[in-house]
């Protein structure tokens, strides 16, 4: 809605305050403010008030006309004109060679056709007062001065702000609505206009010199009708100060009498009709339900067909208005209008929502109307209206108004206390501050020493509750008076504090290596389960009473809510290609209880995300458990109490079998499955197209607690290493955890006391030429250190050869020298 400036300062005078800080002010009461602009003449220099003193047809065009003008400095100037609506005498606004008129139009010297321009006439539209190009602006009736600046006979230029009106804000639908609410913010008295109601008292029925001789509300979706007679009007332009403001906020002016009701219905937000009564069959008015199959054509010139739940306004033989929604065009005011009646109602806000909904019409009215217009205005705003039609149209009131039906809402009160506004604000402010800024609201307060009955008046229908009361002081009171305070730390429970820590390391551990972060819901679709980790799991997790079929049982892993981000990422050609989530999951036990975990799971794709001269890390099997050993050792468990095998695939359908592995601690409190993910079910399923490794670890909560222990110091070793590599030929399907795990026993004991094992690693796997056919060949580092002196190589290779020996005992293997 657009809200003029100049109109809102004849309510609440805030021609003090800048425009600016009126701009920033409207969101803070809840009204965005969309665009801001201006409206009327802009300031213009060397365009004056000139006089046309004869004109002649141009010789060389059918459309232009050659006219001398005076403009006052004794000069007769020579002006092209394509216009056709003046004559020899009218006065007309000039732009002068050097003139700029808004839209950046420099006015020069120039010659059309042969004949010199020694500037420009205009219409309203060169100068930016309005959008009429018919013709020239015709000034002739206001007896101006030739040659004096135009912008000495218009007022300034105008603000215009267009702000954005929830649906909750009904009663900001009106110049008076954004008013109250600006006077309130800036502590300005409010100043209400005139609502003359006595000039016409309310009877039931029709007197004798009414324009009707019959009014009958016969439909359920209006509570109250209100009808005005006026007899003797003059329809014409409106004055130019209604023609502005309706420009202003961008309406079209149109005649009097229809520009008055919808000056008002901008005012004061409550919709009004006017009828030419002559127009009216029967001299009756009946508010009734449309007929099967009755149309009616419409203001917009467009016919409709109505149904029997829409309410029309009809007299004894047609439809005339579809209630709320838009008039129709065969019973409107025109030029030869002379007797009207002015229609004040109340329609019920559904029916009329409903109705423009189904007719696909929408209007300054029907908007009003389905955001529940002030049903107290009602009889204010006709009269207003009709007060004005008879100044400005000459017209006079015949009779009193007749009205039907009763007010469909009374003032809500609601109690409320100065410690319950403070408690919810969660800052201390004076009770006087709160009492006041309820007052400025147009509330009314009763009651003292902190505890008030605060009235809400109808035109504020959605404030029915204390804590919209607190919302209604906040806003007004500004959430920029809140003191400053320092924000207190969020405390972490003692027993979550190790749990919280973790998932913090193990988060920056994953987003260093390039992850980015996810969450899912907790629910997932039973057909996927099924898919992923078979029918036993998905039967143990279903829920008794799921909201949808796509959320029916509670999650055991992260890994498909990833595959879903993953699957997303893809299409869009989006670059995270890996991603992460740490969050809760279900894992159904041997007694049938649900035991909840912590995991930590990961997806990337194999295939590298785009090219560089720098070659990148390999995505694979061993990316993904180093990955894994890593969070794991984030929580306190180390690589040496994790004991690893090959997935069975088989219960677990979403890892690819004979690429995937499962580990534990002999406690079970961590538990990782790591590996490539099925490739046929991630193509089918979430069409993703090449490999994709992951790795999920499951935590119990007694990890966190065992994780919170101190550490101990241990110094930095004294002397070097010695690293001897050592490659061994095993079956193909041999885990090279297990080859690993068995080579470093063996070195322990072959070692014994004379030096440490400090690690056996794991740096290489071939398979392929040079090998027999179902081998590999596992590539192993072992490092020796001593915590006493420096190791000699003799010392080394003779353990190292004891080593070579033993493994091929321990484990089936041919070690390759």
């Amino acid at each position: 809605m657009k809200v003029s400036l100049q109109w809102l300062n004849r309510y609440a005078d805030l021609s003090d305050v800048p425009a600016e800080k009126i701009a920033d002010a409207l969101p803070m009461i809840g009204l965005e403010v969309e665009e801001i602009s201006s409206a009327g003449l802009p300031p213009l220099e060397h365009v004056v008030i000139g006089k046309i003193l004869s004109f002649e047809p141009h010789a060389n065009s059918d459309h232009l006309s050659v006219c001398r003008v005076d403009v006052g400095d004794g000069v007769v100037r020579q002006i092209v004109c394509g216009a056709k609506n003046f004559k020899a005498g009218d006065v007309v606004p000039v732009a002068l060679p050097g003139a700029e008129l808004p839209g950046g139009f420099v006015i020069g010297e120039t010659k059309m056709r042969g004949e010199v321009s020694q500037g420009m006439m205009c219409s309203a539209r060169e100068l930016g007062i309005s959008d009429d190009h018919a013709g020239l602006l015709i000034l002739t009736e206001r007896d101006l001065p030739i040659g004096s600046p135009i912008n000495a006979h218009f007022p300034p230029a105008d603000t215009v702000f267009d702000i954005s009106v929830t649906a909750n804000r009904g009663d900001c639908l009106s110049i008076v609505g954004v008013a109250r609410d600006l006077a309130a913010y800036f502590s300005k008295p409010l100043k209400m206009p005139e609502t003359p109601e006595d000039i016409a008292p309310a009877a039931a029925v029709p007197a004798e010199n009414s324009l009707l001789k019959k009014l009958e509300i016969e439909s359920p979706n209006c509570a109250l009708y209100n009808a005005f007679s006026i007899r003797g009007v003059k329809v014409a332009p409106s004055p130019e100060w209604m023609r502005r403001d309706l420009l202003a906020v961008g309406l079209r002016p149109i005649n009097n009498v229809v520009d008055v009701t919808n000056w008002v219905l901008m005012e004061l937000g409550s919709p009004l009709h006017a009828f030419d009564a002559a127009k009216i069959g029967g001299n009756e008015i009946r508010v009734r339900q449309a007929r099967e199959g009755e149309k009616i054509k419409l203001l917009d010139g467009k016919e409709y067909a109505l149904s029997p739940d829409m309410c029309l306004i009809a007299d004894a033989e047609k439809p005339l208005v579809v209630a709320g929604v838009m008039g129709g065009e065969d019973s409107g005011v025109t030029e030869a209008t002379t007797d009207v009646v002015l229609e004040a109602a109340w329609f019920d806000p559904a029916n009329v929502r409903k109705t423009s909904r189904r007719l696909g019409v929408s209007s300054d009215s029907s908007m009003r109307f389905t955001r529940d217009v002030d049903p107290t205005m009602v009889a204010a705003a006709g009269a207003r209206a009709a007060k004005l039609i008879c100044e400005l149209a000459g017209g006079e009131i015949s009779g009193p108004r007749i009205s039907l039906g009763t007010l469909p809402r009374n003032d809500r009160e609601i109690e409320i206390s100065g410690d319950y506004v403070r408690e919810r604000c969660g800052y201390d402010v004076p009770d006087a501050a709160i009492e006041d800024v309820f007052r400025r609201l147009g509330f009314s307060v009763s009651g003292n020493g902190g505890a008030w009955r605060v009235l809400v008046p109808a035109f504020r229908p959605e404030v029915d509750r204390p804590i919209d009361l607190v919302e209604e002081f906040v806003r007004i009171y500004g959430t920029d008076t809140i003191p400053s305070a320092a924000i207190p730390a969020p405390t972490v429970p003692a027993s979550d504090a190790p749990a919280a820590e973790f998932r913090r390391k193990a988060g920056a551990l994953l987003t260093g290596q390039g992850f980015a972060e996810c969450a899912h819901y907790t629910l997932r679709d039973a057909d996927e389960l099924k898919k992923c980790f078979g029918e036993k799991i998905a039967g143990a997790l279903a829920l008794a009473n799921p909201l949808t079929s796509e959320q029916s049982h509670i999650r055991p892993s992260l890994l498909p809510g990833l595959l879903d981000a993953l699957k997303l990422n893809l299409a869009a050609h989006n670059d995270p290609r890996r991603l992460f989530e740490i969050g809760t999951v279900f894992r159904p036990q041997k007694d049938g209880a649900l035991r909840e975990l912590v995991s930590v799971a990961f997806v990337a794709l194999a295939e590298p995300v785009s090219r560089t001269w720098r070659s990148r890390e390999k995505i694979d099997f061993y990316f993904a458990k180093k990955l894994c050993l890593d969070i794991a050792a984030r929580a306190g468990v180390a690589e040496q109490r994790l004991v690893f095998s090959s997935m069975d695939a088989d219960a677990t359908p979403i890892w690819q079998k004979g690429h995937s592995a499962a580990g534990s601690d002999r406690a079970r409190a961590a538990e990782i499955a790591l590996g490539l993910v099925n490739v046929r079910l991630a193509r089918q399923r979430w069409d993703i197209e090449g490999n994709v490794v992951a790795g999920e670890i499951l935590f119990t909560q007694e990890v966190f607690r065992g994780s919170g222990k101190r550490t101990r110091f241990r110094p930095f070793a004294s002397f070097p290493p010695v690293t001897k590599d050592i490659a061994l030929i095993v079956d193909a399907d041999v885990p090279a955890g297990d080859v690993a795990d068995r080579l470093k026993a063996t070195a322990v004991k072959a070692a014994a006391k004379q030096f440490s094992v400090e690690k056996v690693n794991c740096f290489d796997v071939y398979e392929g030429k040079g090998l027999p056919e179902g081998k590999k060949s596992l590539a192993f580092e072992v490092v020796f250190r001593s915590e006493t002196k420096t190791l000699t190589d003799a010392e080394v290779n003779r353990v190292f050869e004891k080593i070579m020996l033993d493994i091929e005992r321990a484990v089936k293997c041919t070690v390759r020298r």
